[in-house]
């Protein structure tokens, strides 16, 4: 794969902005969805009260994943098109709409379910890529990876408090069904708050100057950011296990609580990123997300050793800085490969790849998990060090094989948007 070296995209009319009033209110809209999302992180327990298993889990989140995978195609272009206000707004009432639906689910195996979750992950991925598309726009010269990082710690925020909140509610003495209503309540309550703030933080934007939208094909064959797109799927793949898959591995080992684990994930993570924020810019992205890859492999084999609730931070503290690192060099490093014009196409192309990772990882695990217990193996040891093992694959052809990023500003193209280091080996 080829990274693109193309001409420099016409000036940019949009405001360029660092750490404003826009910029904060993005963060806590950013923050709101996160809770949203992370307090679902109990999903498991949904789909185990109406009569599933992890096979099922597997199938019902790859299925939404594959929505999103789909949606984002479209997202890119409306952004382009219409601005990144229609899409974050109507992407979250989407989201809203969804959980509610979830109040009148009664079977796993049902078509409403599936739909649900479907429409569900269409309006995350919708408004997780309009936020991040507006930072990258209105980001002063040289620093959209630097902003698009410090906006995604807000996600870490979300994450310490989402399933903290879930454990509250799993803790008490109500029946199940109606914890699991709670749990969806609080998400609806999360989500309202997320979509106030991002009307008042995309209030004063005004509509893109509508003009012919080159066709996906064409903009991903001039600019796509070659082997960054494989470390986007690799990410997908291996960030969301823990958000899916660890609430049943906790059971399985008899840890009833799991907001440990994501309290010290997201603390980690936060202080990573706000410590790192400027590092992809200084060793470049293709080495930043190699090293992060490298570390998300290496979490996953710590998972064996958490027998106890004591021992569940050990990778948690490893995956989070991880997610410190991959997430701005490979979703921010991969979108400055497109013009700023194209940039929402851009961001979506790379969050289409993290989602691919989800959508084929998610059921892949799940089966993974499923058949090696019926064989009466160890199904969890075995799924994780072969997760692990494909990971450290994938980030050391990353580090062989690809090539530097040629960032689209508004002047002259800035190599990997590198303040200090001048080459990079190829």
């Amino acid at each position: 794969m080829n990274s693109a070296v193309v001409t420099a995209d016409e000036p940019s009319t949009a405001p360029q902005i660092a750490y404003g009033r826009e910029f904060w209110l993005a963060y806590f809209a950013n923050t709101a969805l996160i809770v949203c999302n992370s307090s679902l992180f109990r999903y498991f327990d949904f789909v185990n009260y109406l009569g599933g298993d992890e096979y099922d889990l597997g199938l019902i989140t790859g299925f939404g994943m594959g929505g999103a995978v789909l949606a984002r195609f479209a997202q890119g272009a409306v952004i382009d098109r219409f601005g990144t206000r229609v899409v974050w707004l109507g992407s979250l009432c989407l989201l809203l709409s969804a959980i509610l639906g979830h109040f009148v689910v009664d079977e796993v195996n049902g078509t409403l379910i599936y739909l649900l979750r479907l429409c569900y992950m269409v309006g995350l991925a919708g408004a997780f890529g309009a936020s991040i598309t507006a930072i990258s726009l209105k980001a002063p010269k040289g620093r959209s990876t630097e902003l698009i990082g410090v906006l995604g710690s807000s996600g870490f925020v979300g994450l310490a408090i989402g399933p903290l909140i879930g454990d509250i509610i799993f803790a008490g003495e109500a029946a199940i069904d109606a914890k699991i209503n709670t749990m969806f309540l609080v998400a609806m309550c999360a989500g309202m708050v997320s979509i106030t703030l991002a009307y008042l933080a995309t209030r004063g934007d005004k509509p893109p100057h509508s003009s012919e939208h080159p066709s996906l094909i064409r903009l991903i064959r001039e600019y796509h950011p070659g082997w960054m797109l494989a470390m986007a799927f690799a990410m997908g793949v291996g960030v969301l296990i823990p958000q899916i898959f660890l609430r049943s591995y906790a059971k399985e080992i008899g840890i009833e609580h799991i907001s440990s684990f994501f309290l010290v994930y997201a603390i980690t993570a936060f202080t990573c990123r706000l410590l790192t924020r400027k590092v992809p810019e200084r060793i470049g992205v293709k080495n930043a997300a190699t090293i992060g890859i490298l570390l998300l492999s290496f979490s996953l084999t710590l998972y064996l050793l958490a027998k106890n609730p004591w021992l569940l931070p050990v990778p948690a503290i490893v995956g989070g800085m991880a997610h410190a690192l991959i997430f701005p060099a490979i979703i921010g490093g991969g979108s400055i490969a497109f013009p700023k014009k194209y940039r929402g196409t851009g961001t979506n192309l790379m969050l289409v790849m993290l989602d691919s990772g989800g959508l084929f990882g998610q059921p892949l695990i799940g089966v993974m998990i499923a058949s090696s217990r019926k064989a009466d193996l160890p199904a969890y040891p075995i799924t994780f060090v072969s997760v692990a093992v494909l990971l450290a694959i994938i980030a050391l052809l990353n580090q062989r094989f690809a090539k530097p990023i040629i960032s689209q500003e508004e002047d002259q193209p800035v190599l990997e948007e590198r303040s200090h280091c001048v080459n990079e080996s190829l």
